[in-house]
């Protein structure tokens, strides 16, 4: 396969024009164009002569997935992409919009790192795809280029930052990533600050010390679920091979190593994971690490029996997790009604779905007052 352009980085972009017999600022303008104008392809840099964009096409390539459909929230805060890359294997990512009247708008870009997932965590939809392959760090940087673009479409400045909650483990298609950070990161680039990035894991230990001499000022979030060992075991097969305790370690090594405060992800599931049993044994857990826990009300996986507990239950939960001096955040509620909320990702939107051919147009009927009133009540009383 033609090498994927996208993927390299301004050096190497500068090192493979030149083999080609080009000065050293061709291949700094291929950089420009390829990351912070996002051309779709050769034939749209004007800046390089037609017989190096033509001799480009001949023998190379640049990620540049289709927009196979689009999805906007009834509140117009959250958008979704369904993106299929050359080889047919699509992904989905998202969009969340936060629009601020006394501060800078937020546009926040979550990307997928694979096609599909192993870790089959039990109340997320990526795991039931299991034939899958990794991203390449072309096509993870494209994927923010669209995003870029929808947000600029709805009226905000572009993509300000970048979480790599998609679809699949980040930490399992390590160099990837850490290669799209760079390219993310870069002057020439996006220019995204890599403190307005998040890499999210279910704690792959190993991976998480080797992040932590990355040398990057990267956050962390490790998807915790349950401080109770078994409990975890069912709800996270994948990431069961390292003990709590292991796990710890790693998540203050990396508060160590880089200064970054570690976000626990914790999903509160309906009967599962939400008593004030299980509120005791997170704050054993974490009493004395600095670590900040990020409550998420289950979003809906009728299939797999997923629910958000009811707002009562929330409510205790995050109190006498609160009231331990655990320092604890609700997550935001939004995108559920196109299917783009945590763990719902799973590449079927416009396939299995109806698809709207415009951005705005909406493919899940808007809440019923009832529903609206329940998020609202929720929200509230968690928090």
């Amino acid at each position: 396969m033609k090498p994927d352009l996208r993927s390299f980085t301004a050096v190497e972009l500068v090192s493979y024009l030149q083999e080609m017999g080009q000065p050293a600022y061709r291949g700094r303008q291929l950089f420009r164009q390829a990351q912070a104008l996002a051309a779709p392809d050769f034939a749209a840099m004007s800046d390089l002569p037609r017989s190096l964009r033509e001799q480009l096409a001949a023998q190379a390539r640049l990620s540049q997935p289709q927009i196979c459909a689009r999805h906007l929230s009834a509140a117009r805060d959250t958008a979704k992409l369904l993106l299929e890359f050359e080889d047919g294997e699509r992904v989905e990512m998202a969009l969340m919009l936060y629009a601020r009247e006394q501060s800078r708008d937020r546009a926040t870009c979550c990307v997928s790192s694979q096609s599909g997932c192993a870790m089959g965590c039990a109340f997320c939809a990526t795991g039931m795809f299991r034939q899958f392959r990794n991203l390449s760090a072309g096509e993870i940087v494209a994927q923010v280029q669209a995003g870029d673009a929808l947000a600029r479409e709805l009226g905000f400045s572009g993509v300000t930052n970048v979480v790599y909650m998609g679809m699949g483990e980040p930490l399992a298609n390590p160099q990837q990533v850490l290669r799209s950070i760079e390219l993310l990161n870069d002057a020439q680039g996006m220019r995204i600050g890599a403190r307005r990035i998040t890499v999210s894991t279910c704690g792959l230990v190993p991976q998480i010390r080797k992040m932590a001499d990355w040398g990057l000022q990267v956050g962390l979030a490790v998807s915790l679920h349950s401080a109770d060992a078994e409990k975890r075991r069912r709800l996270m097969p994948g990431a069961a091979h390292w003990k709590l305790d292991e796990l710890l370690a790693a998540m203050l090594y990396y508060q160590e190593r880089t200064g970054r405060r570690v976000t626990c992800e914790y999903a509160l599931i309906a009967g599962v994971n939400d008593s004030l049993s299980d509120a005791r044994k997170l704050v054993r857990f974490l009493t004395g690490s600095r670590i900040l826990v990020n409550i998420i009300p289950a979003n809906a996986l009728p299939e797999r029996g997923i629910h958000a507990p009811a707002a009562a239950q929330c409510a205790a939960f995050c109190r006498a997790v609160r009231e331990a001096g655990i320092e604890l955040a609700v997550r935001e509620l939004r995108g559920a009604d196109i299917e783009a909320a945590c763990g719902q990702l799973r590449k079927r939107c416009g396939t299995d779905r109806k698809a709207k051919a415009e951005t705005g147009e909406k493919t899940a009927a808007a809440d019923t007052p009832e529903k609206a009133r329940q998020r609202e009540e929720n929200k509230a009383e968690c928090e």
